[in-house]
């Protein structure tokens, strides 16, 4: 006799799953040849995106930077009042504020006499950023040589203007120092090194890549440079304002410049890479693929052995899955399969007859004390119908509060009117819930599955009719 609740026939394309899980693993070991010679060209190309991110990176918090700084002149340059070197403006105290190592703030009268929070004066009349304020154009000066307590430094210049006339300029100095401090602080600084230059080539603001360099097309000119690029070329681009990359090799390190325009004056961003690190990276990955081919190899041969264990436990895995997950009963898709099979069998290896159950009040259950009250019913229906059937019985959730439950074997006509009672014992016995059962018999050549479940569910209407908790047989 076969016991349904614990599995059923094999399924017949289990062995063609077993082969493309085989031809899968065999799949993977050729990919990965192929991969091993892709690595080295997909890892040049990420060191150029990663460059390339870095660059945009550092610009953008330039560029973020100078816009706070600007907007805050602009505000300052509204409202302070016009510097007449009496020293009583009211913005001197502001000015002091800014007197730092790196940094300091000033206020031009419109004959370029610039004052200081610490009093001292400076004639700029002949700096061409003065000259733009006074033109009513706010402008970054170039690099100023040693002008600012020895260091170099570079002049945020807004002009203040009164009755549409130019009276003086907001001035904010900053240090070469601190613009390359703004520039080390992002995330790749650790693989290479930010820098600006321009448009000639000379360097503004240099890094470690570029120390103690004046011009980076000088430095470029005495480094041997990437198969199929030339000096020339780059510096016809950069002049023509483009961004490019350009590979050079110091020390026998291969280096990677990337370089874009800044959009102040002919200023360009660029951000050396030491490609090292990722070459590294690449002989990692070439030693991780020897392993994975290894590996590969080793799981070929175990899917062999895979495939024999996969025929031993698939009982056991099939019940899990044809099971309902609540109440461990059948799902309706699954005891279809299993019934309509049993029907077309002759003899005793047959159904007798189907039931059709129905939780009374389900719905005022789950209205009143809640879905998870529900849920704790349905668990226990299912436990009850197990424990009032035989092992080759079929038993279906066949939807919400409603199972189905096919009985197997040749039995007396009334045998299913006793289970279905046990069935109605057993849920008065658990105090909580009550059922109504519909029951109806099968004939020796019948196989219409759909049919006999209609005459099993008008039955259960007639018992619920009769004021429900009983069961009925179809007449």
């Amino acid at each position: 006799m076969m016991n349904r609740r614990n599995g059923g026939h094999y399924p017949p394309n289990l062995l063609i799953l077993a082969s493309l899980v085989m031809s899968v693993i065999i799949g993977i070991c050729v990919l990965n040849f192929y991969y091993f010679h892709e690595v080295d060209q997909s890892l040049f190309l990420q060191t150029h995106r990663d460059l390339k991110q870095e660059n945009d990176k550092a610009l953008n918090y330039i560029e973020s930077m100078m816009q706070t700084k600007f907007e805050w002149l602009e505000l300052f340059a509204v409202y302070c009042d016009l510097p007449d070197g009496s020293g009583n403006e009211q913005w001197w105290e502001q000015v002091q504020d800014y007197e730092k190592e790196d940094s300091r703030f000033g206020v031009a009268d419109a004959s370029g006499t610039l004052y200081y929070g610490n009093r001292e004066t400076q004639d700029i009349s002949s700096r061409d950023y003065f000259k733009k304020a006074l033109d009513g154009e706010k402008n970054v000066s170039g690099l100023l040589k040693a002008g600012f307590q020895g260091q170099d430094s570079v002049v945020l210049a807004v002009p203040i203007i009164r009755e549409g006339t130019v009276k003086g300029v907001a001035c904010l100095e900053l240090s070469a120092d601190k613009l390359k401090q703004y520039l080390s602080d992002t995330d790749l600084s650790r693989y290479g090194a930010n820098m600006i230059f321009k448009k000639d080539g000379e360097i503004l603001i240099s890094c470690t890549a570029c120390e103690n360099e004046i011009s980076l097309f000088e430095m470029l000119k005495t480094r041997k440079l990437g198969q199929g690029q030339t000096f020339s070329e780059m510096e016809a681009g950069i002049k023509a304002g483009q961004s490019g990359y350009i590979t050079y090799y110091e020390n026998d390190y291969r280096r990677l410049l990337y370089y874009q325009p800044m959009g102040i004056n002919d200023w360009f961003m660029g951000t050396f890479v030491e490609t090292e690190g990722y070459e590294n990276t690449f002989l990692q990955i070439k030693a991780l693929s020897a392993k994975f081919i290894a590996g590969s190899t080793f799981l070929l041969v175990c899917g062999v052995v895979l495939t024999l264990l996969i025929f031993h436990t698939r009982k056991k895995e099939e019940k899990r899955l044809q099971k309902d997950y609540l109440t461990g009963v059948y799902t309706r898709e699954t005891a279809k399969k299993l019934v309509e099979h049993g029907l077309k069998a002759g003899g005793k290896n047959r159904f007798y007859a189907c039931m059709f159950l129905d939780i009374d009040d389900f719905k005022k259950i789950n209205d009143t004390f809640g879905h998870h009250k529900g849920d704790l019913v349905l668990v226990q229906a299912g436990q009850i119908l197990n424990a009032c059937t035989r092992q080759e019985d079929v038993i279906v959730r066949f939807g919400g509060d409603e199972f189905c439950i096919w009985l197997y074997g040749m039995r007396g006509r009334k045998q299913p009117e006793a289970i279905a009672q046990r069935i109605i014992n057993a849920f008065h016995i658990s105090g909580k819930v009550h059922a109504s059962i519909g029951i109806t018999l099968i004939e020796e050549e019948e196989t219409e599955y759909d049919a006999i479940l209609k005459r099993a569910d008008q039955a259960l209407y007639q018992a619920k009719g009769k004021g429900k908790n009983q069961y009925a047989v179809y007449n």
